[in-house]
This record gives C-alpha cells, sequence and structure tokens, in this order.
C-alpha cells in the first residue's frame, strides 16, 4: 500500500525578508511599494516618493508566502564627520501583518553588516512619525537618543542636530528635536498606527507623545541609536525570550 502524502500549504502570513539594491528594483516592485505607501499614509505624492527611493542605496523588501509585497524599508548608509550613519527613510508594514519581526530581522542584520565593515562608530539615524517606529529604537537599542530616562548628552545632541541639518536644511526644528514639511508631507492615514490605550502609560510611548505631539499631522522626531555588537547581542537575546514565552 503506498503511504499518504499530505502537503502543508505555506502560511500566508508569514513574511520572509530580502535586502536589494534600489538600483535592481524592477517597475513591478516600485508600483507595489507605491500602492502600499499610498495606502498607509494620507498626503502621499508619488513622484515625490520615487524620487526619495531613487536617493537611497538599498531596500529590505518583506513579502507573504505567496510573494505579495507587504513592506519594507528604505535605507541609505554613509559617512558623517566621524562616524557612519545608517539613514531609515520610509517604512510600512501591511497592517494585517503588524507585529511580526521579520523586517526588524533583516534590519539588525543590515546594520550588524555595516559595523562589521566599518572602521568607526555607527549609529542609526531616524524620523519617526508614529510611535511603533521609535519603540523598535527604545526597545532594541541600548543606547539611543533622545530617551524617557535620561537627557541626551551634548555629544549624542550635537551629532543629531548635525545629520537633520544636513539632511532635512529648514525643515528641522532644533527647539523641538522634529522635522516638520512646509508645506506638510505625508502623514499616516487615520487608523494604521493608533495609539492602544492600553500602553499609553508606558514611559517610552509617554515620551514619544509629549516630544512629539504633532505626529498625527505629519511631524518627525528626529532619533539616533548605536550600533554596535552588544546592540546586536541584546536583539538576539530578546528575540529569543519571546520565542521561549510563546511556548
Amino acid at each position: 500500500m503506498e503511504p499518504i502524502v499530505r502537503f502543508s500549504r505555506p502560511d500566508p502570513r508569514r513574511l520572509s525578508a530580502e535586502t536589494r539594491s534600489v538600483r535592481t528594483l524592477d517597475r513591478a516592485t516600485r508600483v507595489a511599494m507605491w500602492a502600499l505607501y499610498r495606502g498607509t499614509y494620507d498626503r502621499a505624492d508619488e513622484a515625490r516618493f520615487l524620487a526619495d527611493l531613487d536617493q537611497k542605496d538599498d531596500v529590505i523588501i518583506v513579502r507573504d508566502a505567496l510573494g505579495a509585497l507587504q513592506g519594507f524599508t528604505t535605507l541609505c548608509c554613509y559617512r558623517h564627520g566621524g562616524v557612519r550613519v545608517v539613514f531609515s527613510g520610509d517604512t510600512v508594514i501591511a497592517a494585517p501583518f503588524q507585529g511580526q519581526t521579520a523586517l526588524q530581522r533583516a534590519f539588525v542584520g543590515y546594520v550588524m553588516r555595516v559595523v562589521v565593515r566599518a572602521r568607526e562608530p555607527v549609529y542609526w539615524f531616524l524620523i519617526s512619525k508614529g510611535y511603533k517606529t521609535y519603540l523598535l529604537l527604545s526597545r532594541n537599542f541600548l543606547e539611543y537618543w533622545p530617551r524617557h530616562d535620561r537627557p541626551t548628552p551634548a555629544a549624542a545632541q550635537a551629532l543629531l542636530a548635525s545629520l537633520a541639518r544636513e539632511r532635512f536644511g529648514a525643515a528641522y526644528r532644533p527647539e523641538q528635536g522634529i522635522v516638520r514639511f512646509e508645506p506638510p508631507g505625508p502623514r499616516l492615514e487615520p487608523g494604521v498606527a493608533p495609539l492602544d490605550p492600553r500602553e499609553a502609560d508606558r514611559p517610552d510611548i509617554r515620551f514619544f507623545e509629549v516630544h512629539n505631539p504633532g505626529w498625527v499631522n505629519g511631524d518627525e522626531l528626529c532619533c539616533i541609536g548605536r550600533v554596535d555588537l552588544a546592540m546586536g547581542l541584546n536583539y538576539v537575546r530578546r528575540l529569543v525570550l519571546r520565542r521561549v514565552r510563546r511556548r
């Protein structure tokens, strides 16, 4: 009697990530990226989106098990003074897939490869118009700024201000530590990343809301995080603990 062979269908919710050079993206991928971005952000402009994409070096793309694009983040890496900087541009995850770690894991792998190659300190520079992006920094980095539990050191503040002025010019508002474009740039569509009332009292979320009260209108908080081997090991430790708790 022949054994019965059962083939399991792939879980369409499971995401996988790949890092691509922006120069290698085909038109279909760019169209899918724009469609996802347009559905996530109000006041989105296709020409501006594509121009910004072409200014980046790489993009991390996440797809579901059926191959559909469900998220991405754009990246560029450059030297600034005596440090190496990884800057995150547009970042989107489709709502049904938020909470998965494929994009995070790919990003940490990306920045750790930069650390291995670099001969100078490495920093992640990001601007955050939603608290969930800020939480990627506050809950995975050992050294990051600004933060709720201590003031930003003068050297870190000077680096952050220098990076923001270089990239955003007059849109950077140093008194508030934010970027505010005129005319206003994209903002999250209502309901895309609402503040969970159950989390509102957590110190890092409350800090984000206090220091970027205009996030609902598209204001972006300027942040940096130190990328080093200790940060990478801390991320792996947290990931393992999370998986153990789920068993």
